[in-house]
């Protein structure tokens, strides 16, 4: 798969995008690798810390980018990789390639979080997969399957950056009585949900689910949440009654930000995709949904219109839409700009920062972090009557409507012809009206679109309720009547006053502070037409008062072949017990001797072994096989088989007894195939040994591991474990030339586990009689001893003492007051006996890096490559001295 780089001044960053099945699956998670500049890779390779590391990382919902203004020069751009600098990029070149790195990159973190939320809610699964149900569900499909009526809510609101606690029940169920009639899908799309700040990158997810709770808390219980989707204060919320929320499958969910550099999710829009009605069993088409929430870019001005409707077109690329009959955008008509002034027309960003209240100092530093002018914000239209084109015969009603005392103002409103027949007309794209797609895609948000008037007149139609007359001066409506946006989708009947802006706390009081905004229909929910898709309402809510935009919502009534799931699962009940019936006699039949393993008194690094029985006493052969979970330490001499009717089978269970515990608890699957699972536990206590403890637990067991533990006031004056002391002893008069170079014998290790764990005294003429044979007496101490340092808990040089360790040499006037003291007293304990090997064998070099491995623990993700083994060795010699 093709990677994306990004080349700063210090590091080069490429990153992998996941690799997707055709189902969309992940196969392959998103990575990156992170690798400094050739310049910087010499200079620390002169220094000695060179490390070149190009194993791919994996990538985390932690991974953020963030891009700040340099303070000094105003053209560079510093990269951050979590909060760590990467280097500088200078605007002018690279700004391009900066915006494309950053929307792969936020694509995959959106995947990543994807897959941490629940995405649907109660999928059926077939209690059997057979071949014999599938025959008969087809064959009983119309007695469960029936025209259902869906009853779909649909809201969109501007919050203003404010926490809303008004009460949200007339904006969900409106005055549709439809709604307690059948179950229901609603789709709440918010904007402006948080604060916006300079640092504001991704959604904030606990306003996801207090938005989410707030919405349950209204609905009725017997309502379920979905899916969410998310951008930049920007929030989709589906929710589903539970009667059809199982047939809510194959949810998809894209995003694409258009705001600052074009990607930023401060604009741009977000989209929740499904089936509904989907039954693959019964070969039910269903109909694929989806819906939009857009929040584009803000103002009146021509250059605003442009922008919008670039908007739409990258929204048209980048979101993962159903194919239906028409377009977010048709053609581009930009006026001759490119992308990337486009890109920088992003006076909407300050004028949005103005308008939630976000501090000066802060609004100047995104403002100048990107490039932002002024100029392109202006709350008043341009010398034309309105940024569109539009037909001669319009033209004429201009005056009329513009001069509102004229009583001709309420002839002069737009013909009641449908948007989606006039966008129709001009379709030249051939988009595909003449073509039927089993799908529906609603659009909904704060498109910001305006009415190209004075504000005075439209403060004068509104008192009028000439809805008409002021839509004819509709940005929005006038793009899709020239066939540029929305084509192919229909607006419900606007009878409800402009939706923005209000002063805060007021209800019907438009915008009076100093930049006194034109009021503006930017709120809009549109569809595309569907045969059995009724529209039955589209209102505004004048009452709510907490945010400078009212909530408008539209309702409908969607009619679709569904599966009765509660008469599927009658019928799949009867036929599974037909079935039964029918198969009873040819089931496999298995009876387990004991499917509980109990061990008694475990005995560290010794293999237990036991034994599982089961014979098959039906009339037909059995096929079985073990499964385990992860990291389970049990091993089988025979895994899977087939066993005859009237034949037995034993399996022999196996573990090594593990160090540092006092109990293990297994359990393995013994699953015999088209049959009955049986779980088999193995348990049972394991015996207290040195072999793992810390010292100052053996310290305080001087008799032994197994015997009584002491306080600290009686522990022996001798300040070592006994353990390591009985080793040293034994040892220290049996020093020759190939002490600690051969293995010791299995069965003496256990046997000298067993003296140092009881309190034992080693038994001297039994190791003097192995001595006989090879020197395994010897030779299985020193194993012994070896395994006993190294399985030290917390280790003989803990990690809290290697930044002394990792000094060499020089660090040894620091070790003393680097441990406690017991760690002390056994390292100069052993230190002496390795002085005393060391006069002896001829490569004591080699003793030391077996030390170097018992002794020291090297802490997780410390640096262990050669210069710092060598610098554990410098140490271990200088302690030991001359």
């Amino acid at each position: 798969m093709t990677s994306h780089i990004l080349t700063t001044s210090t590091h080069s960053l490429e990153f992998f995008p996941p690799k997707l099945s055709s189902s969309g699956a992940v196969i392959a998670p998103p990575s990156y690798i992170l690798t400094k500049s050739p310049a910087d890779q010499v200079n620390d390779e002169k220094n000695g810390s060179s490390e070149s590391n190009r194993t791919p990382i994996d990538l985390t919902v932690h991974d953020t980018i963030t891009i700040e203004e340099d303070n000094a020069d105003p053209e560079v751009l510093l990269i951050k990789l979590q909060d760590t600098p990467i280097g500088t990029l200078q605007k002018s070149d690279n700004i391009s390639l900066l915006a494309d790195f950053l929307s792969a990159w936020r694509s995959a973190l959106a995947l990543l979080e994807d897959q941490i939320q629940v995405k649907s809610v109660g999928e059926f699964e077939d209690p059997m997969n057979s071949d014999y149900i599938t025959t008969r569900l087809t064959e009983e499909r119309d007695s469960f399957v029936e025209e259902k009526t869906i009853f779909i809510r649909l809201v969109t609101w501007n919050l203003h950056g404010e926490v809303i606690g008004e009460d949200l029940r007339p904006m969900l169920y409106g005055s549709q009585p439809e709604i307690h009639d059948h179950p229901g899908l609603f789709f709440v799309a918010l904007q402006e949900a948080d604060p916006l700040s300079p640092k504001t990158l991704y959604a904030n997810q606990a306003t996801v689910a207090r938005w989410t709770n707030q919405i349950l808390d209204v609905l009725d219980p017997d309502y379920v949440a979905v899916t969410t989707n998310e951008l930049i204060g920007m929030i989709l919320l589906v929710f589903s009654h539970k009667k059809i929320a199982s047939q809510v499958s194959n949810i998809e969910i894209s995003t694409a930000g258009t705001g600052v550099l074009g990607y930023w999710g401060n604009k741009g829009g977000v989209c929740v995709r499904f089936r509904l009605g989907d039954t693959h069993i019964e070969g039910l088409p269903g109909v694929e949904i989806a819906v939009v929430n857009m929040h584009l870019s803000s103002g009146l001005s021509t250059q605003s219109v442009e922008r919008r409707r670039w908007e739409l077109s990258e929204l048209d690329k980048r979101l993962n839409l159903p194919k239906f009959n028409g377009r977010l955008f048709r053609k581009q008509r930009n006026g001759g700009k490119n992308r990337k002034e486009l890109l920088f027309q992003n006076g909407d960003l300050l004028e949005e920062l103005d308008e939630r209240g976000l501090e000066e100092e802060a609004a100047e530093t995104v403002v100048n972090a990107n490039g932002i002018d002024d100029d392109y914000i202006s709350d008043k239209p341009s010398n034309s009557s309105f940024s569109g084109n539009v037909s001669d015969d319009a033209s004429a009603v201009s005056g009329a409507a513009s001069t509102i005392d004229s009583d001709r103002a309420g002839t002069t409103s737009t013909s009641s012809t449908s948007v989606m027949t006039l966008a129709a007309t001009l379709n030249s794209d051939n988009v595909g009206f003449d073509k039927e797609f089993n799908s529906i895609v609603f659009v909904l948000g704060d498109l910001n679109y305006r009415l190209s008037m004075d504000r005075l007149d439209v403060a004068q139609m509104v008192e009028k309720k000439d809805y008409d007359a002021l839509l004819f001066w509709d940005q929005l409506r006038n793009e899709i009547k020239e066939g540029s946006v929305l084509v192919g989708f229909q607006e419900g009947t606007i009878k409800f006053q402009p939706s923005y802006k209000y002063d805060l706390g007021k209800y019907d009081v438009f915008d009076s502070s100093e930049k006194a905004r034109v009021p503006a229909y930017t709120d809009r929910i549109f569809y595309t037409p569907y045969p059995t898709l009724t529209q039955l309402s589209y209102d505004s809510f004048m009452h709510y008062i907490s945010s400078d935009h009212k909530p408008v919502a539209s309702s409908f009534l969607l009619k679709i072949l569904m599966t009765d799931m509660d008469k599927r699962a009658a019928i799949v009940k009867t036929l599974l017990r037909d079935m039964d019936v029918r198969e009873n006699e040819s089931r496999p039949k298995v009876d387990v001797e004991q499917t509980e393993l109990i061990c008694q008194n475990l005995e560290v690094l010794t293999t237990e072994t036991q034994i599982v029985r089961f014979r098959n006493y039906g009339n037909t052969q059995v096929a079985w096989e073990i499964e385990q979970v992860d990291k389970s330490v049990l091993n089988f001499n025979i895994r899977q088989g087939v066993l005859p009717p009237g034949a037995k089978q034993s399996i022999r269970v196996s573990f090594l007894v593990p160090v540092g515990e006092s109990n293990i608890s297994e359990i393995f699957i013994l699953r015999i195939i088209n049959r009955q699972d049986y779980f088999i536990s193995v348990s049972g206590n394991i015996l207290p040994s040195a072999f793992g403890a810390s010292l100052d637990e053996m310290i305080h067991k001087p008799s032994g591991a197994r015997n009584e533990y002491l306080p600290q006031n009686d522990i022996p004056q001798l300040n070592i474990p006994r353990e390591i002391w009985k080793c040293v002893d034994y040892l220290s008069t049996r020093i020759s030339k190939e002490i600690f170079r051969h293995p010791g014998d299995d069965t003496v290790g256990h046997m000298i586990r067993n003296w140092l764990d009881t309190g034992s005294e080693f038994d001297i003429t039994v190791l003097d009689t192995l001595n006989a044979d090879g020197n395994k007496g010897t030779n299985s101490i020193a194993e012994q001893f070896l395994l006993l340092l190294e399985l030290t808990n917390g280790g003989v040089i803990p990690e809290i003492a290697y930044p002394v360790i990792i000094k060499g040499a020089s660090g040894i006037d620091m070790i003393f007051d680097s441990m406690p003291r017991v760690n002390i007293n056994t390292l100069i304990y052993v230190a002496s006996f390795l002085r005393e090997v060391r006069n002896v064998v001829f490569d004591f070099e080699y003793i030391l890096e077996i030390f170097d491995k018992v002794l020291i623990r090297v802490p997780r993700g410390a640096k262990n490559g050669s210069r710092a083994k060598s610098k554990r060795i410098d140490f271990l010699k200088a302690f030991i001295g001359k």
